[in-house]
């Protein structure tokens, strides 16, 4: 077996995929063993580690939440950049996915922050369920936010804005 195959299966198996029946015999051999399972919990620590570094407000309101451990192991269960900004992104594309209304909206948010935040002539908008400011807030100063109104919300950010972004209510003909 060549070395690029070799690392292959290796791969597979650190991402919880079953091997092949073309995967050698070692590689088989490590299913289910203990070096596996530490190798595994060790690249979940270090990508949750840089996870929480690059997206630090989505890995914050997922950790309040107490979601943040599981969507970091389905992201390592996926094939992911080693390079930690691309795996960032990759995290944040994938919560932009998420059942939940509102972490979609904050990665989107996160994703626009990281994309705007070297020129100013650029911007994105995106939706919110609800006011982004109480939500923020909870964040980065780790306190509860009164319970999150659900009026929705339109939020541009853009380095040129004060503050890297500016919302405000949807308004719509039935509600103004």
């Amino acid at each position: 077996m060549d070395l690029q195959n070799y690392q292959r299966s290796l791969r597979r198996l650190l991402t919880g995929a079953t091997p092949t029946a073309d995967d050698p015999p070692y590689a088989r051999a490590l299913v289910g063993s203990n070096g596996l399972a530490v190798v595994r919990e060790v690249i979940e620590f270090w990508r949750a580690h840089g996870l929480e570094r690059f997206c630090v407000l989505s890995a914050g309101w997922l950790k309040r939440r107490g979601r943040f451990d599981a969507a970091v192991r389905r992201f390592v269960a996926a094939d992911f950049s080693p390079d930690i900004a691309e795996a960032g992104h990759q995290f944040l594309q994938q919560l932009a996915r998420d059942d939940d209304a509102l972490v979609r909206a904050l990665a989107r948010f996160e994703l626009a922050l990281h994309e705007t935040r070297l020129d100013p002539g650029q911007s994105r908008s995106m939706d919110w369920p609800c006011d982004p400011r109480p939500v923020l807030a909870e964040i980065l100063d780790g306190q509860a936010a009164p319970t999150h109104e659900p009026v929705p919300h339109r939020v541009t950010v853009s380095r040129s804005l004060p503050g890297g972004y500016a919302c405000g209510p949807i308004v719509t003909a039935a509600s103004g």
